[in-house]
């Protein structure tokens, strides 16, 4: 039934426990499991333009670069010994758009993801990822607690 399965990780308490509940689902069903990490675009972030100046752009995309191959790898690294397939993969973007966009591209079976972030209260004032991905997801989601 399930031979793809994404996982987006942010390094939060909630995103490791959905990755611990897709470890488990895919090794019943002898599943890949791929984890995925968002990196936000920084131009984004910066609406003054007078403040571009003052931003090392390269050192900030390398720190951003290196957290996420970290989130990543001591993911795979706690999850090996359960013997599933597991892939990375760091992307650049708004986290719901770049989930949705690698769901279709990658024709996952599942998307398995925590409820909420590394902030509640970004979360609440900008919109749930999880909850735009369920929305928009061209696949299944299981949203973990």
């Amino acid at each position: 039934m399930y031979k793809k399965i994404l996982v987006p990780l942010d390094g939060s308490h909630p995103s490791m426990t959905a990755a611990e509940h897709a470890i488990q689902i895919a090794a019943s069903f002898d599943a890949q499991v791929t984890f995925l990490h968002v990196a936000p675009n920084l131009i984004h972030y910066v609406t003054d333009p007078r403040l571009h100046a003052v931003f090392d752009y390269n050192q900030l995309k390398q720190e951003f670069t290196a957290q996420g191959e970290t989130i990543l790898e001591d993911a795979r690294k706690e999850f090996e010994k359960h013997g599933v397939n597991i892939d990375k993969k760091l992307l650049w973007g708004h986290p719901s758009q770049e989930i949705i966009e690698e769901c279709k591209e990658g024709q996952y079976d599942l998307l398995v993801m925590g409820s909420r972030g590394l902030g509640d209260i970004k979360g609440y004032l900008m919109g749930s990822v999880s909850n735009r991905v369920t929305r928009h997801a061209p696949c299944p989601v299981l949203i973990v607690r």
